[in-house]
């Protein structure tokens, strides 16, 4: 088999390939044979089928297909032998339809050389980095998740505004009783200071779902099953009011909050809860960094793409027929993404980025403990951590996520390195309404 390389006119190069019969015999004829062996036609047995009725029936389609993975696997090696690094794949280029009776044949394939370009780290348009700050809104709000988290459950006599009330409720006209737990605040104003305030362990009061401020909040209690309960009244008897009282703002919560700092003021135990809400926002200016520079080297990078080779891609590629108006719409929107693919692997190349698996399952390690500890569970026992990274690393869309997931977080760290960028101080509001508004 030969392979000539030229140049063609449309920035694109022609594979010449020379097939001859030697060159794919020996596989039609394995192929055929194990054709034979296997092939049910009535009034042969099986396996004793003449080898000239096989190669009358498949001999053809048989042929063909040998020969395109011959073609197919002698294009890859060539491509890799050369240091060829080419833009999509080789496509079939016929000048008309093939004769495959022939036992020479003429194959030539379409290939696009990767566009050589340039990235500019430096563009007249610098991306901005934003340093999100949390407000004193933010920060007394999380004070008080925390002091509630930590408080405990005291008992009242009566309830109020932030008491929870537990007791058994009872239809009106069923004998089907449920226990309920009820948050105050969700009942009506009027209702609550008219029947709820002065009520204590032992009061029945009559209510329905109108009771509430929101009518929805009463079949969120029960099961689909249990919706006799939201018809009409019921009766609710009262065996328990509690509140979670809130803990003190003193050392002793600081020291169950924040074991290994030493937190002696509430001064100091706030700006501890704003760095922590401030650590969280990093993610989000993270990415609305890391979008800004894919979107800037997108728009600023001159990268010539083979326009009609590019258009051929796209009709390869779709499963169904499409009309020139399809391709069209389909190539404004490809050669944005082509161009990225282009500057990711060049991002790779030029910055030594290399991700083995070891390190893609050691990244999903992390990931794993980042969750669990999220629930609470920041001592997982190694064994349970490898067993759930092994059941994760076996799904093969879920390996490919994590994978681009590393591969993103190493490309940020050359925008962040490389890319000359300004910094902006803002609130978490200004930076919502700079990230999602398109005009800014």
């Amino acid at each position: 088999m030969k392979i000539n390389e030229k140049k063609s006119k449309k920035s694109t190069y022609l594979l010449d390939i020379i097939i001859e019969k030697k060159d794919y015999v020996e596989k039609v004829d394995s192929t055929i044979k194990n054709y034979r062996k296997k092939a049910n036609i009535p009034g042969f047995r099986k396996g004793n089928v003449p080898i000239g009725l096989i190669k009358k029936q498949y001999g053809m389609a048989v042929k063909v297909d040998e020969i395109n993975k011959i073609v197919q696997n002698e294009i890859s090696k060539y491509i890799s032998e050369n240091n060829i690094l080419i833009l999509g794949s080789p496509l079939p280029f016929e000048e008309g339809e093939v004769d495959w009776t022939k036992d020479k044949l003429n194959l030539k394939f379409e290939i696009a050389h990767r566009p050589q370009f340039k990235i500019n780290y430096n563009p007249k348009k610098l991306p901005t980095y934003y340093i999100i700050e949390a407000d004193n809104d933010m920060i007394n709000s999380q004070v008080e998740s925390i002091r509630n988290q930590y408080g405990k459950l005291i008992t009242l006599e009566f309830p109020d505004k932030e008491s929870t009330i537990s007791g058994k409720v009872k239809h009106v006209e069923s004998e089907n009783e449920k226990i309920l737990s009820l948050d105050s605040q969700k009942f009506k104003k009027g209702f609550f200071s008219k029947h709820i305030y002065k009520s204590k362990v032992g009061s029945s009061i009559k209510i329905n779902k109108k009771s509430f401020n929101n009518e929805q909040y009463l079949s969120s209690l029960f099961k689909n099953e249990e919706n006799e309960f939201l018809n009409g009244d019921f009766i609710l008897s009262i065996t328990e009011i509690s509140k979670r009282e809130k803990a003190e703002l003193a050392e002793e919560l600081y020291k169950k909050v924040y074991a290994d700092e030493d937190i002696k003021s509430e001064k100091e135990f706030k700006n501890k809860v704003k760095l922590d809400i401030e650590k969280q926002f990093t993610n989000q200016s993270d990415q609305k960094f890391f979008n800004d520079c894919v979107e800037l080297l997108i728009s600023n990078t001159k990268i010539e793409l083979p326009e009609h080779f590019v258009k051929k891609l796209i009709i390869a590629n779709q499963k169904e027929k499409v009309s020139e108006n399809d391709i069209e719409k389909e190539f404004s929107q490809s050669t944005k993404g082509i161009k990225y693919q282009l500057i990711e692997s060049k991002l790779i190349e030029e910055n030594n980025i290399d991700i083995s698996s070891d390190a893609v399952k050691e990244y999903a390690k992390e990931m794993v403990k980042k969750q669990m500890a999220m629930y609470g569970q920041n001592k997982v026992d190694d064994e349970e951590l490898n067993s759930i990274v092994q059941r994760v690393s076996s799904n093969q869309d879920e390996l490919k996520r994590i994978y681009s997931m590393l591969l993103n977080e190493k490309i940020l760290n050359v925008f962040k390195n490389k890319m000359t960028k300004k910094e902006s101080k803002v609130d978490y509001k200004k930076f919502i309404e700079t990230a999602y508004d398109k005009n800014v």
